[in-house]
């Protein structure tokens, strides 16, 4: 009983250690998401800051009235996810506007290398 209850407490106590992780990867798929449908109707590629108001305006006009429901945007990882974008090749870049899935995936995977 006592080994239950020291395992119980151990994972309530690094719960919030994972969450947090998760949130982070969410975060960043979002962003990623985001950027996707944004490159899916321009025909050359922007510059960071564009997509970062871009991003910005997008998420703040997606989200409901009440500000308990609005997560914050983190500008330091959406620039992260948008400079995985950027350092794809013109060539790949302009294949993936025509494909979101496979934008998204190749943006993470980006991304994921870039730590």
């Amino acid at each position: 009983m006592k080994a239950i209850l020291i395992a119980l407490v151990g994972l309530s106590l690094s719960a919030p250690v994972f969450a947090a992780d998760g949130d982070n990867t969410s975060e960043e798929n979002v962003y990623a998401s985001q950027l996707c449908h944004l490159v899916s109707t321009e025909k050359k590629t922007s510059d960071l800051d564009t997509y970062t108001a871009k991003m910005k305006s997008q998420l703040a006009a997606s989200q409901s009235s009440s500000a308990m429901d609005k997560p914050e945007f983190n500008e330091e990882t959406a620039q992260e996810v948008i400079s995985a974008w950027m350092e794809l090749g013109e060539d790949e870049r302009a294949q993936l506007r025509h494909n979101q899935q496979q934008c998204e995936q190749t943006v993470m995977t980006q991304f994921q290398q870039q730590d």
